[in-house]
């Protein structure tokens, strides 16, 4: 097979983190430890929310750590009942972000179908959006009229029914539900797109039992996690941002739902996704060295029909294949992981000086290490499995 690979700098240029920088009434309240975090999983790029008037958060701290933002805006103060006031939300990320540095994106309201929204005096509902409608025409011309953001794209909004709003890309937000594979709802949700889409939430969560959100345990959300960002990518998504971070607030009664989303606990210490997504960032860390990328791609042999595969240049000489399988796996009704057959994969390539195989689930190291060959046979469970070849 011939053709491109998608390098790794670009692969985990495209991987994002959903944060809540503006709650000092929680985990997020400890800036330091959310810096540590973000390092740890070799993550630079969070989704959160434009400052407040007057905010005096430390957003400093962050850009000096080298973290990008992506922010979602809606209208305040003014912009409430004057439509020339659109462009407040610009004047309070400008405040706190000099010549808007650091900022990759702007976004319209966050699911405005959950969250309605008002602009100048106009109140949207559950489902009317005339309000938000008109917000995204006045902020895109507010955007396009200050040099600052002149060049930053402005999202759509991630809404359900989807809305053609202005804006430059899209914004989706998938959930699959039950314990589900990602796969079916990342490919509809991509399906027929004629503009970039990012997708600023995508996630799984680990609280008590509901009917929304289902829950997963954490091993299950660390392989559903890993999944969703090889479905993404492969898809062709510019970005995807996951939700999220930390878990917010103490629950020790464990009743609360919506406080564990995070992939660090409320206390800090890290759940399964977060040493996987470590892991994952570690084994794709490119090579400095610079040359062209290979011409010819390896291939697989013996895909389960629920499995797919994804090629990254990792260096001029290295070539990594991430295989990944989305059976079922998870038990909606007894609330607990379902068992998957592995399957033999066989990959093969022109001839490599060495073949290392990964687990992120487990390790940042080789499970094995193999001598000069032109094959790898690898056990394909439900866990995915990165084959790393240097020619």
């Amino acid at each position: 097979m011939t053709g491109v690979a998608l390098w790794t700098y670009d692969f985990l240029d495209r991987l994002g983190i959903a944060t809540h920088v503006r709650y000092s009434d929680g985990a997020y309240a400890n800036h330091a430890a959310t810096i540590e975090k973000l390092a740890y999983l070799g993550i630079n790029r969070i989704r959160d929310t434009a400052p407040k008037a007057a905010s005096t958060l430390p957003y400093s701290r962050y850009l000096d750590a080298g973290i990008r933002f992506s922010m979602s805006c809606s209208p305040d103060g003014a912009a409430l009942t004057d439509a020339s006031q659109a462009g407040e939300v610009l004047d309070r990320i400008i405040a706190r972000f000099p010549n808007a540095l650091g900022i990759d994106y702007l976004e319209g309201p966050n699911e405005p179908n959950n969250q309605p929204i008002a602009f100048a005096g106009v109140k949207d509902t559950k489902t009317s959006f005339a309000a938000v409608t008109a917000y995204m025409e006045a902020l895109y011309a507010a955007m396009r009229s200050r040099p600052a953001f002149e060049k930053i794209p402005l999202l759509g909004v991630a809404n359900y029914p989807r809305l053609q709003l202005r804006s430059d890309m899209d914004n989706e937000h998938p959930y699959p539900k039950s314990g589900d594979q990602p796969g079916p709802t990342m490919t509809k949700t991509m399906a027929g797109r004629t503009r970039p889409v990012v997708m600023t939430e995508f996630g799984y969560n680990t609280g008590p039992v509901t009917p929304w959100p289902t829950p997963v345990d954490e091993y299950t959300q660390a392989l559903l996690l890993l999944n969703g960002v090889f479905d993404a990518i492969s898809l062709g998504v510019r970005r995807i941002y996951i939700y999220e971070l930390l878990d917010e607030k103490a629950d020790p009664q464990f009743k609360i739902p919506n406080l564990h989303w995070g992939i660090y606990k409320f206390g800090g210490g890290p759940k399964v996704a977060a040493t996987a997504l470590h892991n994952l960032t570690r084994i794709l860390a490119p090579e400095r060295a610079a040359g062209e990328a290979a011409s010819v791609l390896p291939q697989a042999s013996g895909l389960p029909a629920t499995a797919r595969r994804l090629v990254l240049q990792k260096g001029p000489t290295t070539t990594l294949v991430i295989l990944w399988n989305e059976p079922d796996i998870w038990d909606q009704t007894a609330s607990k992981p379902l068992k998957v057959s592995a399957a033999e994969v066989a990959v093969s390539f022109p001839a490599a000086q060495q073949i290392r195989i990964f687990d992120p689930l487990s390790s940042d190291q080789p499970t094995q290490v193999l001598g000069p060959g032109s094959s790898a046979n690898v056990r394909l469970g439900a866990f995915p499995q990165i084959v790393e070849i240097v020619a």
